[in-house]
C-alpha cells in the first residue's frame, strides 16, 4: 500500500525515519481498523489504532461489477495481483480507495502523550504503509481478500457459463426434421383425430386462434386453400 498511503501520511506530515525505540510487534488489518502493538522497551508496550471508514454495499457491488466487466483485471486479481490502475473503480463511484486527506483516518493510541499522531503511531501509520498484501487496504475498506476474491470468482464464473443467445436458440438446419411439430402434446382426449392421409383434418389440430378476418376465423379461411392445395375440391 506504499504509494496509496504516501498521500495521506504527507497531510499528517509523517515521513520515514522510524523513532529508533519504536518497533511494532504486530499489525492486525480489519473492516474499518488497522491495530499494531508497538513496543518501546522489554516491559512498555502501546497499541495504536489507525481507522479507515468502509464503503456500503451500494459501492462494493457497483465496484465488483465493474471489475468482473474487465476481464484483465478480474483475471489479475483472481492470481493474486493488484492492477496498480484498480483505484479507477472506486473513482468511478466517487469514493477514494485509498485516503485522500489526514482527516478521513482516525487515529488512537493508548499512550499518555497528546500529539497526535504520536511516535507510536507513526510507527503503525509506516508499518501500514508498508504491508506487503497489496488486498489490505481493500480489508481496512470492508472486503477482506477472501470474501472479495469469492464474489469476484462467483459473479465471472457465472458470466461465463451463463448460455449466450446463441446456445439458447439451436439453427434452422438442427430444427428442419420436427420444425412443423406442435411440440408436446396437450389434453387431446377430447380431440377429434383427423383420419389418416386427411389433410383438411389437420386444421382441426391448430388450437383456437384470436385472429379473424371480418368476423371468420383464420382455420376457415385456410379450408379452401387446403382444398385446392390437395385437389380435394
Amino acid at each position: 500500500m506504499t504509494e496509496g498511503f504516501r498521500r495521506a501520511l504527507d497531510d499528517l506530515g509523517v515521513h520515514k525515519g522510524l523513532v529508533s525505540p519504536c518497533r511494532v510487534d504486530t499489525l492486525t488489518i480489519g473492516p474499518g481498523a488497522a491495530v499494531a502493538r508497538v513496543r518501546v522497551t522489554r516491559q512498555r508496550f502501546y497499541d495504536v489504532r489507525v481507522g479507515l471508514p468502509t464503503f456500503g454495499k451500494q459501492v462494493w457491488t457497483a465496484v465488483i461489477a465493474a471489475v468482473v466487466a474487465d476481464e484483465s483485471t478480474t483475471t489479475a486479481m483472481l492470481d493474486g495481483q493488484v492492477p496498480d490502475d484498480v483505484e479507477r473503480f472506486f473513482v468511478a463511484e466517487q469514493v477514494p480507495l485509498f485516503p485522500e486527506a489526514g482527516w478521513e483516518l482516525s487515529l488512537d493510541c493508548t499512550c499518555p502523550g497528546t500529539r497526535v499522531p504520536c511516535d507510536h503511531l507513526v510507527a503503525g501509520l509506516i508499518a501500514l504503509e508498508e504491508d506487503a498484501d497489496p488486498f489490505s487496504i481493500f480489508a481496512l475498506r470492508g472486503r477482506d481478500r477472501a470474501t472479495l476474491l469469492d464474489e469476484i470468482g462467483r459473479q465471472a464464473g457465472a458470466r461465463v457459463t451463463a448460455p449466450s443467445a446463441e446456445d439458447e436458440t439451436p439453427g434452422l438446419d438442427e430444427v428442419m426434421d420436427d420444425f412443423f411439430g406442435w411440440g408436446p402434446a396437450g389434453d387431446v382426449t377430447n380431440t377429434r383425430r383427423p383420419s389418416a392421409g386427411d389433410p383438411l383434418g389437420l386444421l382441426d389440430e391448430v388450437p383456437p386462434l384470436k385472429s379473424t378476418v371480418d368476423g371468420t376465423s383464420v382455420t376457415e379461411l385456410l379450408r379452401p386453400l387446403y382444398r385446392s392445395l390437395t385437389g380435394q375440391e
